[in-house]
């Protein structure tokens, strides 16, 4: 029989919310947010991760149109757009027309950025390195060999040979945490739709977790949520009717929030969609011990610098 839990004096067959600590979308999503401090201490604005893996794709082949750029870098066309213009203002790129086709436009890296491109990639990779310290050595390219499986939906392309001054993209854990975001939010989409969204599923879960109510603090850091996003989600869910907000009974100036009354039975109709979410993800790995060996291995990536997981379970 399963876990039974009581929401508003109704009982409840199973659990129908899946605990963070468990789902692998959570755990992708909370691995990119701590690249991306690490990235944000190393470089201070200087460069990005996106502007990194165009300037990677570029450098490790010549002759690359921008649309093709975006398919090596995993970004879409609009963010490709985007981040080109930023480099070429930045005097990191330049566009030059193809000279077997004068309607196509390829993308070269100035003297500029060959310059300072080792320096760049010396400090890219102590980014990946600080990335997966928090794992035991033995465990770490196992856990990047999984990764990179989820990564491309078990289609990772075959690497190249290597390429002096830029890292190969298909091999950088930032990259292929990122990649998994993505295909994470792909599949919530197909599975889940648009009604709940992967976010505020997070915070329903964290508030789940915590039936006695939690400050909107606490239930950003364990959803890992910035305060603006938190309190533009919290927003939403109450209006929906998901949550209330309640005073603290032992210290009237704090607000607690709860999930409302019979907001279970909902949560557990969303369960099985949450669910397909997380087996999609994990599907391109070979059985069940690899997928629960990753998790753990995600985990310990993904909180090394924050809340433990148990805080969220």
């Amino acid at each position: 029989m399963g876990e039974v839990r009581v929401r508003g004096g109704h009982s409840v067959e199973g659990t129908p919310v899946l605990a963070l600590r468990k789902a692998a979308g959570h755990l992708v999503r909370r691995a990119q947010q701590r690249h991306t401090t690490l990235w944000s201490h190393e470089f201070d604005g200087v460069l990005t991760g996106p502007q990194y893996a165009v300037i990677a794709a570029i450098g490790a082949e010549s002759g690359l149109d921008q649309r093709t750029v975006g398919e090596r870098a995993s970004l879409d066309k609009s963010s490709v757009a985007d981040v080109v213009a930023r480099l070429e203002g930045g005097g990191w790129l330049r566009l030059s027309k193809d000279p077997s086709d004068g309607r196509r436009k390829t993308l070269r890296l100035t003297a500029l950025a060959r310059t300072a491109l080792a320096d760049v990639t010396r400090r890219v990779v102590i980014v990946q390195e600080r990335l997966l310290a928090p794992l035991p050595a033995a465990t770490s390219k196992e856990f990047l060999d999984r990764l990179r499986l989820v990564a491309y939906a078990g289609h990772p392309p075959v690497s190249g040979e290597a390429v002096e001054q830029v890292l190969a993209l298909g091999t950088t854990p930032g990259h292929l945490i990122r990649r998994a975001q993505q295909v994470h939010t792909v599949a919530w989409v197909e599975e889940v739709g648009r009604t709940v969204t992967s976010s505020q599923y997070a915070v329903l879960s964290a508030l789940w977790a915590h039936p006695l109510g939690i400050e909107q603090s606490a239930g950003a850091d364990l959803a890992s949520l910035d305060p603006s996003t938190m309190a533009d989600i919290v927003a939403r869910l109450v209006r929906r009717g998901w949550v209330t907000r309640t005073r603290d009974p032992a210290d009237a100036r704090r607000r607690l929030l709860r999930l409302a009354d019979g907001v279970a039975a909902e949560l557990a109709q969303l369960r099985p969609a949450v669910d397909r979410v997380q087996h999609r993800l994990l599907t391109p790995l070979s059985d069940e011990a690899a997928r629960v060996a990753f998790l753990d291995q995600l985990s310990v990536v993904a909180y090394a610098d924050g809340v433990p997981p148990a805080a969220a379970s």
